[in-house]
């Protein structure tokens, strides 16, 4: 879990010499689609180019509204979640999701760093928890954790 922050960042992944490491993902989970939810346009895009350039399916959501009311896939599927958004908390999506059945392993990304964000992000059922700017590696290792997850327990968590 990386934790270099202090406040909201436009730029959530850092790239480092060799960040978007197609190889370094298992190929069997590669198979997946990612569902990413974040209301900063900016993140929304650079996260799309990353995990798609990556070998999975990405669709995006701006807020945790369309994300509710599209349709979920039921496994080969995890979501990477803003935690801070206008609409809900990205911690409280992934327990609507999960109360309706819907639920998908996810891992959450924040730009803040403050203690209840903190308590929140350990207390969430969240594969991972990434605060921005973090390197493109721990996401999609955590995003291959997340897929294969979803792929043995479909029911999401």
């Amino acid at each position: 879990m990386a934790s270099k922050e202090t406040g909201r960042s436009s730029q959530p992944i850092k790239r480092a010499k060799s960040s978007v490491r197609t190889g370094r993902v298992v190929s069997s989970s590669r198979q997946g689609t990612v569902l990413v939810v974040d209301d900063d346009p900016s993140v929304l895009r650079s996260l799309s180019r990353l995990i798609s350039a990556s070998g999975f399916t990405v669709k995006m959501f701006a807020k945790p509204s369309e994300l509710l009311a599209s349709e979920i896939p039921t496994s080969h599927a995890c979501m990477v979640v803003d935690i801070d958004m206008p609409e809900m908390t990205g911690i409280e999506m992934c327990d609507v999701l999960k109360r309706s059945g819907r639920g998908l392993p996810a891992i959450l990304i924040t730009g803040r760093t403050d203690t209840r964000t903190r308590l929140q992000a350990a207390q969430s059922n969240a594969v991972a928890v990434l605060f921005k700017p973090f390197d493109a590696e721990p996401l999609l290792d955590a995003i291959g954790r997340a897929l294969a997850i979803s792929t043995t327990n479909p029911s999401g968590v």
